[in-house]
């Protein structure tokens, strides 16, 4: 053990020795247009969106420094700038801030968005560059991402001879990335203009055949896609990156990414790069994919694979790292950042440190270089159609959650009580449970719905409940709102245009007993829903701060018009509601009156509270923490 140890710190010394900081960071961030494509469709050749706009943050190596490092927020609030110089009808003043909360308050270490903003780099800006020819790397931002997510790798980089040109993560007008091939292309197409520009410049002495490149998240499959179109490309360092993909848990994601590997975009048999895989520990948590794309095992080439087993998407990004949200999440950034740099060290200098830190890497517990194995999962091999009526009435129920008990498997009855599901052969020993405000919930084998290939015909039973008296005083009464009152136009969750069954909501405490509800509250930022669609409030009893039982005994259906925006309040008071103890209260989404497209998506104001949003995907699944950010749900009371 004692020898093991002493290796190891001989590699680490040895490392640091050898990567002792040379240069200092730069930093220059450059507005450019690129004239070959149109930006925004329809507008005249002066109009400032007309072109494609490109802006790159590049980080390059300097001799000297002058000035003062570069706090986070310097940076970050170029994200914000462009932001609102990227389009036309919105105002994203102000999101800096926001979004520093948001990153404060989802690793749960407080609400203070400064501490974030207030970080100091080792960045300079607008150094004098080195004289020396050096390699160039290109970094393709995550999902809507910029350089800023991985700062702390671009100026090491950078310190240590490499020229790093960031490029964001930018779909075609208004902005947004999607998981289109067309949005995903246009940060393709940026890289390409990045690299034909500095060549034209050459202010920064780049050598171009010496070209390495990094994708985080989204960015891995865009760094792909240009590695096959720019056959110069030497090595690529991957951090989590979508050029893997595993299929089965969201059927829009999976269509347009199967739509990009079905145009031979990608190709990795016909690539020769030397490729380094890093993959996060929890990607297929709760979730059992059906088949799988895998870049490194098409590969062919000088390939490594890496799996840190305890690691979050997250943890690809340097933000947990700086903010000391965790000791994991920063050794794990370490050995990512030691990690890539020694990489292309090997890869693009013939300096081989990488061997000897790689061989201790690999052997830690934390790691491990077996990739997932998905092997024994299986395809949606069926599915039940059915009518669900009243026992009595013999009436069609509308809006009745149907689902696999404790799986993110479900839905809701149309109008006339008729539904779908699909199902996976797995699931054959699991329990169909069905559930309506005011019925009894009935629970059926699987093994016995299999049997059938008739529609099934499903009577509910009305569930009579008795009436706690509730003993009202002559008193005064006070109103207050309780919840989290947010209206922000920036901070936002929300359902896709496929969530039907879904569901969020928040913790309520209540103050006094009883408490009587007279109205609840939310905001709509966005809405690119093009029907109208229905809403079911619900209030929960709690256990184990979790929903258990519904508590109300009719359905409150909101209806949000479509592109409706704004706040929206919900009268309660017909529905005679009296909370004696703490509440949670979601919104389901349950109809919409005509059919949705897949860019259609709702999306209600997030903000800062404790407790954070509750969010389960499908009727019947269980519900989960969904972010440490609280939806923006409160109600009017009286006590």
């Amino acid at each position: 053990m004692k020898k093991l140890c002493f290796l190891i710190i001989i590699t680490l010394l040895t490392f640091q020795t050898n990567f002792a900081q040379t240069w200092y960071a730069g930093l220059k961030s450059l507005q450019l247009k690129d004239s070959t494509r149109i930006y925004k469709p329809n507008t005249k050749l002066t109009h400032h969106l007309h072109y494609r706009p490109v802006d790159l943050d590049i980080w390059y190596p300097s001799n000297n420094k002058k000035g003062n490092r570069l706090a986070f927020g310097d940076i970050f609030k170029l994200f914000e700038q462009r932001a609102v110089n990227y389009q036309d009808n919105e105002d994203y003043t102000g999101i800096t801030n926001e979004l520093a909360q948001f990153y404060v308050a989802e690793l749960g270490i407080g609400t203070d968005g400064e501490k974030l903003l207030n970080v100091k780099t080792n960045t300079y800006a607008n150094l004098n560059p080195s004289p020396r020819k050096h390699p160039l790397i290109l970094y393709m931002s995550g999902f809507n991402g910029m350089g800023f997510e991985n700062f702390k790798v671009l100026e090491k980089l950078s310190q240590n001879g490499y020229i790093v040109v960031a490029i964001w993560s930018v779909g075609r007008y208004p902005g947004n990335m999607t998981n289109e091939m067309a949005d995903m292309m246009e940060q393709v197409y940026d890289a390409e203009f990045a690299i034909r520009y500095l060549q034209e410049k050459d202010f920064l002495n780049a050598d171009f055949n010496n070209i390495g490149i990094i994708g985080y998240s989204w960015g891995g499959l865009s760094s792909a896609t240009f590695i096959n179109r720019n056959k110069k490309v030497k090595a690529f360092v991957s951090f989590d990156g979508t050029e893997t993909h595993y299929f089965g848990e969201d059927d829009e994601n999976d269509q347009f990414l199967h739509e990009i590997h079905d145009s031979n975009l990608i190709n990795p048999t016909a690539q020769n790069i030397q490729y380094l895989y890093l993959e996060s520990g929890d990607k297929l948590d709760e979730f059992q994919p059906s088949k799988e794309y895998n870049y490194f095992k098409k590969l062919n080439s000088d390939k490594y694979y890496l799996r840190f087993k305890n690691s979050s998407h997250a943890d690809f990004t340097c933000i947990p790292s700086i903010l000391n949200a965790s000791k994991s999440s920063v050794k794990i950034y370490d050995n990512i950042e030691s990690t890539t740099l020694s990489f292309f060290e090997k890869s693009l200098q013939n300096k081989d440190i990488f061997t000897s830190l790689w061989k201790n890497l690999k052997t830690l517990s934390s790691t491990t270089q077996q990739p997932y194995d998905i092997s024994s999962n299986t395809q949606v091999s069926m599915e039940i159609s059915g009518l669900i009526t009243d026992k009595k009435t013999n009436k069609p129920l509308p809006y009745v959650n149907i689902g696999i008990l404790n799986r993110e498997n479900g839905t809701v009855t149309n109008t006339q009580g008729k539904f779908i599901l699909p199902l996976k052969e797995e699931w054959l020993n699991d329990t169909l449970r069905v559930s309506s405000i005011g019925y009894k919930p009935i629970d059926i084998l699987m093994e016995k719905i299999k049997r059938k290939n008739d529609t099934l015909l499903i009577k509910l039973e009305e569930q009579i409940d008795e009436l706690n008296e509730v003993v009202i005083t002559a008193k005064g009464f006070k109103k207050k709102t309780l919840g989290n009152k947010t209206e922000s136009g920036f901070i936002s969750t929300g359902f896709s245009y496929d969530q039907l069954g879904a569901e969020m909501g928040i913790k309520i405490n209540i103050r006094k007993n009883p408490t009587y509800v007279d109205a609840f509250n939310f905001n709509i930022p966005y809405n690119r829903l093009n029907t109208k669609s229905i809403f079911r409030v619900n209030f929960y009893n709690i256990k184990n701060n979790k929903p258990e039982e519904n508590i109300l005994k009719d359905n409150i259906l909101v209806p949000i018009k479509p592109k409706q925006t704004g706040k929206i309040t919900v009268d309660l008071k017909p529905y005679d509601i009296v909370l004696t103890n703490d509440v949670i209260v979601t919104l389901e989404w349950v109809d919409t009156e005509g059919e949705t497209n897949k860019d259609e998506a709702i999306f209600f104001s997030m903000g800062l509270l404790n407790s954070g949003t509750l969010y389960k995907k499908s009727s019947q699944a269980k519900f989960r923490k969904h972010s440490s950010m609280g939806v923006g749900f409160n109600i009017d009371v009286r006590y």
